[in-house]
């Protein structure tokens, strides 16, 4: 994902040559005795070795032979909220940041204020989660990898994602409204009991689950460290096979 500038390129082998420039002058004085010799002789080596190897570092960059390709994906984590959706998604996203991959972080805190006027009817949340999986699909055109993490709890808007994306990988979070509340996460959901706030997943609106779920967690049954670990290995083994 990353190229080596000119610039950089030029650096290195000054850096490589000075040296190696500074080698052949000790090695030429320690068998000649003689400190004019060994400098003209390391000069010399030095230009000459300079633009073969210049040369050389650009002709391998255009070569494709032995350059891996990284397919991009679309990773889509779902679940009622308050499920761990945002925690894991930040979690997974570093891990495979240390492979230098070209990678884009989507999460439903940041991507909403981006669409005030929308509401949460099902027609507003699928046509919102279709304009962020439209996203997501352009982001794979362009070989990102994207982590994206939004409730998207109807099965609808979550296929339209997957039918526009080419490598889409799907977890769904698998939890319920009290199973959260022990986690302290209760406010959002006695707000929902009391009918102070409507259309929340998990209790006035109930989450559809999809057959073609690849990874299906049970939180009760697993913390997010070892959900990450256990998304990391799918993703290496199926989509990353050469990292």
């Amino acid at each position: 994902m990353f190229k080596d500038s000119k610039m950089r390129t030029i650096l290195k082998t000054i850096s490589w040559r000075f040296t190696a420039t500074l080698t052949t002058m000790m090695i030429v004085y320690i068998f000649t005795g003689q400190i004019e010799t060994a400098i003209e002789v390391g000069l010399l080596e030095m230009v000459a070795k300079l633009l073969f190897y210049y040369f050389h570092e650009r002709a391998w960059d255009k070569l494709r032979f032995g350059k891996v390709e990284v397919p991009p994906l679309v990773l889509w984590i779902t679940g009622i909220p308050r499920s761990g959706k945002t925690t894991l998604g930040d979690m997974i996203y570093k891990e495979l940041q240390k492979n230098k991959l070209k990678m884009q972080r989507l999460d439903s805190h940041d991507v909403r204020p981006l669409f005030p006027e929308t509401g949460f009817t099902r027609d507003e949340v699928n046509n919102h989660i279709k304009r962020v999986g439209h996203l997501a699909s352009m982001m794979e055109k362009n070989g990102i990898i994207t982590i994206a993490s939004f409730v998207s709890p109807f099965a609808e808007s979550r296929d339209f994602v997957r039918k526009n994306c080419k490598n889409y990988v799907e977890v769904y979070l698998k939890t319920t409204a009290d199973e959260v509340r022990v986690g302290h996460h209760y406010e959002l959901y006695d707000k929902a009991e009391k009918g102070l706030i409507k259309d929340v997943a998990g209790m006035d609106v109930k989450y559809e689950t999809s057959p073609d779920t690849e990874i299906v967690i049970e939180t009760g049954n697993k913390s997010l460290e070892q959900a990450k670990d256990d998304i990391v290995r799918f993703i290496r083994k199926n989509h990353l096979k050469d990292l």
